[in-house]
């Protein structure tokens, strides 16, 4: 059987704008397909591996959406699809990565001339100010929760969701500003959360150690020296 699987890296699009986008490359794809976001909200794509190859898939294609595509993604995701591979018991998949759209000469004569709505534009004053953006919320911790490509593959999602309701169980929900983010950079640690203004840089891997982190980082004030990757102003390695 074969397979898509589209691949999205769209920080600033809302869930339902990647759902409409998602169900409409699904219902025309040709073969049975997936659709997966590498930031935000949803599955990682070693998730919708897992889920292709349970069903019998032997030949799954990884389809970049976007114009243009990352660099970055086009050189990371083979590397990650064949780290999947890589830890496969039995016979795995073909898989094969697709060049991203900009690589198609005809798409982009398409996009360039495309018919499409329009609206027109009218003078407003203050536009690019949001209501209410003024001053930060009041709160005691500020706690950034990477959900960047490479965090959002070892399910940072997940821990996001977590996260927000382990905070509602405590109690700190008022007392906590959670900021999703892009790439933090220590990826190869990740899933990565940082609190401050304490300042510390955490791996939280599961359910046990956000639950680790909110009673001991954020309720006792201690550090859960377990978890602890790196400090501000502390010596590190560099890039």
């Amino acid at each position: 059987m074969d397979a898509f699987i589209y691949i999205v890296s769209a920080s600033y699009v809302s869930e339902g704008k990647f759902r409409s986008l998602a169900n409409k490359l699904v219902a025309s794809a040709p073969c049975r397909a997936i659709a997966v976001r590498l930031e935000a909200t949803g599955d990682g794509f070693w998730h919708a591996l897992d889920h292709l190859s349970a069903e019998g898939a032997s030949r799954i294609e990884l389809r970049p959406i976007g114009l243009p595509f990352s660099q970055i993604l086009e050189t990371w995701i083979p590397k990650a699809a064949g780290s999947w591979l890589d830890t496969y018991e039995g016979q795995p998949p073909d898989i094969f990565f697709a060049e991203p759209l900009q690589s198609d000469g005809e798409f982009i004569k398409h996009a360039a001339c495309a018919t499409v709505r329009r609206r027109q534009i009218s003078p407003l004053t203050d536009g690019e100010l949001g209501k209410g953006w003024n001053e930060p919320p009041a709160f005691k911790h500020h706690l950034l929760v990477c959900t960047g490509p490479r965090c959002h593959l070892k399910d940072a999602p997940n821990l996001l969701a977590a996260l927000k309701a382990e905070l509602g169980q405590a109690r700190l929900t008022s007392d906590c500003l959670v900021t999703s983010t892009g790439c933090l950079f220590p990826c190869n640690n990740g899933p990565v959360l940082v609190h401050y203004p304490s300042g510390n840089w955490y791996k939280v891997t599961n359910l046990t150690d956000l639950r680790t982190f909110v009673s001991q980082a954020l309720r006792a004030g201690k550090i859960p020296q377990n978890l602890l990757i790196h400090q501000t102003g502390g010596i590190h390695e560099t890039a």
